[in-house]
Parts: C-alpha cells; sequence; structure tokens
C-alpha cells in the first residue's frame, strides 16, 4: 500500500506511533523504528465490518538489534455509508467492552482454575476516538491460519471450536453472577424492533432461498413455500431470539461465530491441535443457543450430520458443566436437555444466517461482496445477490439443512 493511501485512509499509521506500541509491548524506551509497510490480508468478502490490514513494522533496539514485527490492525470503515449502518450496532463500542473489561476477567477466571489456552489474540492498542481500531497480535507467528471457508469446519475444528466457546460461554455467565456491570455494553439485541437495517438482508435470503428450494428435489413445494411465507415473521421470530429471560442461563456469545472468525493450529499431518476465536464484534448477553445454531447451522462441513450436531452439542455440554463447575458457578448448571431445548427456542438464528452465509462461504468472485452488495438496490447488487444464491454447491449443504430445520419446526 503506497503512502499517499496510508496518509489519506489511516493516518494515524506513523513510525512515532508504531514506536510506541513496539516500546510498550517489549518495555524497551530504545526501540527506533526505521520502515514500515502496510498490505490487505483479506479479499473483499472475507470481512463484512471493517478494513483489516497486517502491518510489518522494522525496527531497531537499543543494542542496534535489527528485527521486523508484524501486526494486524483492525479499521473501522471508511466508507461513510457502512460506517454509519455499523455505528447503529456499536460494533466497536462492544468489541471494545470485550477486550477492556470481559476478556481479562475471564482469562483470570480460567487460569485460576487452571485452563491456559488462549480465546483470543492480544489487542496491542485499542481507540475509540476518531478512526476506531484495534492493533493485533499476528496469530500466524503463533502457528493459526484461516480455515478454508467454502469446506467449513469437519467434526474435530468443530470439537476445537466447542471447547473455546464452552469456557467462554461459562466464564462470562459466572463473571455475570460476581459482577454485572461487566456485560452492560452486550445487552444491544442484534436483532431489534428498534433498528431495521438489516431487515432486507434477512427477507430477501429467506426469498431467495426458498426461490432455489423450489426446485430442488426434497424441498420443492411445502418446504419452498414455507421459506416464501417466512418473509413475514422472520424479524419478528429474530426479535424475540435476542429477547433475553433474565431467569434462564444466559452467556456472553460471540455473535458472528461462523468459519471466518475462526483460525487454527495443526500438527505437520494436518491434525488440528487447537482454535482461537477473532472477531468479537457483535457479542450479545443471552442464550448460549445464540452460537451453537449459528456455528453448526453456517459452518459445519457438508460430512457433518445432524445426527453429529447432537454428538457436538454433547461435547459442547460437558466441556460447558466442568467449567461451571470448577469456578463454583452460585446458579443452577443447565442439563444437556436444557441446551437441547435452547437450540429448539433460540435455533432460528442459525436458520437465518445459514441462508445467506452458506453460499457467501462457497463464493469465488467477491468484487460485490460487501455490505452494499447484500443490502442495496442498485443493478449490481441485484446482480451480486442473483450469482450469490444461484451457486451450484448451494443446494449440496442447504437442501440437506432444509429438511433438518423443517422437522424441527424453524420453518413454521
Amino acid at each position: 500500500m503506497d503512502p499517499a493511501t496510508i496518509e489519506e485512509k489511516y493516518p494515524f499509521i506513523t513510525r512515532d506511533y508504531l514506536q510506541g506500541i513496539l516500546r510498550r509491548e517489549q518495555c524497551e524506551s530504545a526501540i527506533t523504528v526505521e520502515s514500515f509497510k502496510v498490505v490487505a490480508p483479506l479479499a473483499k468478502g472475507e470481512n463484512y465490518s471493517s478494513d483489516i490490514l497486517r502491518l510489518t513494522v522494522n525496527y531497531t533496539t537499543g543494542s542496534h538489534n535489527h528485527r521486523t514485527q508484524t501486526y494486524i490492525i483492525k479499521v473501522s470503515f471508511a466508507r461513510d455509508e457502512d460506517a454509519d449502518l455499523l455505528d447503529a450496532y456499536d460494533v466497536f463500542k462492544r468489541e471494545i467492552a470485550v477486550y477492556d473489561v470481559v476478556m481479562p476477567k475471564v482469562e483470570q477466571l480460567l487460569s485460576s482454575i487452571g485452563y491456559s489456552k488462549r480465546l483470543a489474540p492480544v489487542a496491542h492498542a485499542i481507540h475509540a476516538t476518531t478512526i476506531k481500531h484495534f492493533v493485533f497480535e499476528d496469530l500466524s507467528l503463533q502457528g493459526y491460519k484461516p480455515v478454508g471457508r467454502a469446506a467449513g469446519l469437519n467434526f474435530g475444528q468443530l470439537q476445537l471450536v466447542l471447547e473455546k466457546i464452552a469456557k467462554f460461554h461459562a466464564a462470562t455467565a459466572v463473571l455475570y453472577t460476581i459482577e454485572e456491570d461487566a456485560m452492560a455494553a452486550h445487552h444491544y439485541r442484534n436483532i431489534s424492533e428498534d433498528v431495521p437495517h438489516f431487515y432486507p438482508l434477512f427477507q430477501n435470503s429467506v426469498v431467495a432461498c426458498g426461490e432455489q428450494a423450489s426446485n430442488w428435489p426434497t424441498t420443492k413445494g411445502k418446504i419452498a413455500e414455507k421459506l416464501c411465507a417466512l418473509e413475514k415473521t422472520i424479524i419478528a421470530k429474530g426479535c424475540r431470539v435476542y429477547t433475553r429471560t433474565e431467569t434462564d442461563f444466559n452467556v456472553l456469545n460471540h455473535g458472528d461465530l461462523w468459519v471466518n472468525n475462526v483460525m487454527l493450529k495443526t500438527e505437520p499431518s494436518g491434525k488440528p491441535t487447537d482454535a482461537i476465536l477473532v472477531d468479537y464484534a457483535t457479542g450479545f448477553f443471552g442464550s448460549p443457543a445464540i452460537d451453537l445454531s449459528y456455528l453448526l447451522f453456517t459452518s459445519a462441513s457438508n460430512d457433518v450430520t445432524v445426527e453429529d450436531f447432537d454428538l457436538l452439542l454433547q461435547h459442547y455440554h460437558g466441556e460447558l458443566v466442568d467449567t461451571l463447575t470448577k469456578l463454583k458457578y452460585a446458579k443452577r448448571v443447565p442439563t444437556l436437555l436444557d441446551i437441547q431445548v435452547e437450540m429448539l427456542r433460540k435455533g432460528h438464528n442459525g436458520v437465518m444466517f445459514s441462508t445467506f452465509l452458506i453460499p457467501l462461504r462457497l463464493l469465488e468472485d467477491t468484487a460485490n461482496a460487501d455490505l452494499g452488495g447484500l443490502l442495496g438496490r442498485t443493478e449490481e447488487a441485484i446482480a451480486f445477490r442473483k450469482r450469490l444464491f444461484s451457486h451450484p454447491k448451494y443446494q449440496d449443504r442447504m437442501e440437506y439443512l432444509l429438511n433438518f430445520y423443517d422437522r424441527k419446526g424453524y420453518l413454521d
């Protein structure tokens, strides 16, 4: 990225700014930044709520050793229309609260029971004013890599993700009993009667899915008709998903728990050994089924069956109960049946998001893959959505899931 572009779009990225970060991180006041390079490592369509940059810094230490460090910078959108839309959902405010308030206390709780695995990347700098941004560690230096989103997450990979989210859920449930204010920034409902900005996304997607389903052998007729009729009730159902009952078992949900926000560490053989989650921008304190349905319905690979869903939920529940017990959770610990009932009550969340996230996983041409392409009414946006939902591989997973959704009553 050339210096003029950096100065225009990201004027905060300067040698002095980076020098300060390095000096704080390494506790060495004599560090001097010699040069830096900025690239955009993610293609369009890989991230919908921010600009992601990889920053390589060349510097010298007080003892004149030459070294290199890389960071990932997450910046609020410069495009006014996208920034205004996301500001209405307080996405940066919520993610700042995760890193400033929630995560340090969660890690302290988990450390007290001997759990030392990481749940999120380290944030070296957080700025909530002017151009909002985070400076994160580069997880690739620790061996973590993004998952191939088209294939999705296989059974073993899902187990690793569910272990992490179970720990996070358990610790945040305990934290709320100790300090309710820790969740103050996360009562904002991701789908509500008050902010209609994303209504067209869900309504258009369920209708487009219904139109495709009308051509598939096992969904044409009744299921396709139910999908098209769901356009009128999908928002009301979504609002109920994000209505919290204080007496229920509630946790801080990641809020955007799909394959794009998972990074894995693997052995040379390819066996996954650890997972870490990124992009905590849409967290909501409510039913754990919000995260569970979102992950399983949007991101499981085609060979993960609905019977596997039950095994994975059982795995999640085991990790959840173990952590709650060790942390001496003062309230009633949910049973596996409770989790399954929550999936029936709140699983509509995964249904809503799977209609468009599955085809987004499959999309090769991401030229119009942004919020404008998903929500807009221009010819380009309409053409993008037509191409999105007519992807030949969409049927492979969606037809299977739609039959499952129908058996569970999600489409009624």
